[in-house]
């Protein structure tokens, strides 16, 4: 019960945020207001998703306490969030050194290759789609320069 309440205390305090946010949005002048409302419509739908979500689930069991305490479990609970830093770390080095393209192929597919079983192909097309969308949402539609390194 207490991860559901949680859930639902999270996602009423996004939906309120991104309401507030959205109605902010209305303020600016209309030039510049087009894509903040856009996020912020985004942000606002998915949070309602997930309160629904958390409204329809069953009630979550609760974990033991004495397993959690345990030296072994905290290790292995802090295995996964230390990878995902030493990654992200790897990647901002890696933009500032190689560029965004190319430091993003390999944070992607390296992460990917990590913590998923999915075949090479489908990494490279997940990859190229997520960049594709960025050259085109970032540098082409808003006009702004993604950071260049050594190679690109």
């Amino acid at each position: 019960m207490k991860n559901k309440s949680k859930e639902i205390f999270f996602a009423l305090a996004i939906t309120v945020i991104s309401s507030l946010l959205l109605l902010v949005s209305f303020t600016y002048p209309t030039e510049s207001s087009q894509f903040p409302r856009f996020l912020c419509s985004l942000m606002l739908l998915f949070s309602v998703l997930i309160l629904i979500k958390a409204a329809r689930s069953k009630t979550v069991a609760t974990e033991n306490n004495n397993s959690e305490e345990s030296s072994g479990n905290v290790i292995s609970k802090l295995k996964v969030p230390a990878i995902v830093f030493s990654l992200t770390i790897s990647y901002i080095a890696g933009i500032i050194y190689i560029g965004y393209f190319v430091s993003s192929i390999i944070f992607l597919i390296g992460t990917m290759s990590i913590f998923g079983k999915q075949k090479f192909l489908t990494k490279t097309i997940a990859t190229a789609g997520f960049l594709i969308v960025v050259y085109a949402l970032f540098v082409s539609f808003l006009g702004l320069r993604l950071p260049q390194g050594l190679l690109f």
